[in-house]
């Protein structure tokens, strides 16, 4: 297990999540770093100079990416049968997130089609490859390649389904008063906390993009309406 050492690492850690702000509105693209996603950064040792000192790199970035990462959409999903387009968010490297018609095998592993989601990038790059690493990092990867969507070959990555609803999209939020919203994001903030600190300490990446639709809480749809749990006690990160 890798653990964060020294009063110099955990510091600015502490600080940083101690600062996080969930932003209420609809999700914008990221400046880029070294026209790269710093989606989420590497932790390094302590001791390494570096700015901040206790960051390695962003993942995306051409240092950080080795021979085999820049592989992993070179195979064919011949058998990944894509379904409908899941939420119309399309971000800045990807075309939507799909479900899966049927289930997917792979490595001798049978996935559920409802346990599962696909995400159309727009193109193999530094970004996709990036992301790949990243999903790898924190255990939502279940493969990439070219598969067949909207009758076009483009890339895609196949990854886990984290359960949840997106808290701004339910009728409960979009009608409540300003101050019960801020209670509501202040619940789910203090549980996304935790789950950053545990990516840094237990995988040694850090979440750096924070947006209303990155992270999830506790719900369920119910006929054509969205509603989540009160009060809230899951929240998740999905990006």
């Amino acid at each position: 297990m890798c653990a964060l050492k020294g009063v110099s690492l955990f510091l600015p850690l502490f600080l940083l999540i101690s600062m996080i702000q969930i932003i209420h509105a609809a999700p914008t693209q990221n400046p880029g770093h070294d026209n790269a996603v710093a989606k989420s950064q590497r932790l390094g040792p302590p001791g390494k100079e570096r700015s901040p000192n206790w960051i390695l790199d962003f993942y995306g970035d051409n240092e950080y990416l080795d021979t085999d990462d820049k592989k992993v959409f070179e195979r064919s999903l011949n058998h990944l049968v894509v379904g409908d387009i899941q939420e119309d968010l399309i971000g800045a490297h990807n075309q939507g997130i799909f479900s899966l018609h049927e289930d997917y095998e792979v490595g001798g592993i049978n996935h559920a089609k409802d346990t599962v989601i696909a995400k159309a990038m727009l193109k193999i790059d530094n970004n996709a490859w990036g992301e790949v690493k990243a999903l790898k990092g924190v255990d939502l990867y279940i493969d990439s390649g070219i598969a067949n969507v909207r009758d076009e070959k483009i890339p895609v990555i196949v990854m886990k389904l984290v359960k949840g609803v997106s808290l701004k999209d339910t009728m409960q939020y979009q009608l409540a008063p300003w101050d019960t919203r801020l209670e509501w994001l202040n619940q789910a903030k203090s549980l996304l906390k935790k789950e950053v600190v545990h990516f840094a300490v237990q995988n040694q990446i850090l979440h750096t993009e924070f947006h209303s639709y990155n992270f999830l809480v506790g719900g369920r749809r119910i006929s054509e309406r969205l509603v989540f749990d009160i009060p809230i006690t899951e929240a998740r990160l999905v990006d």
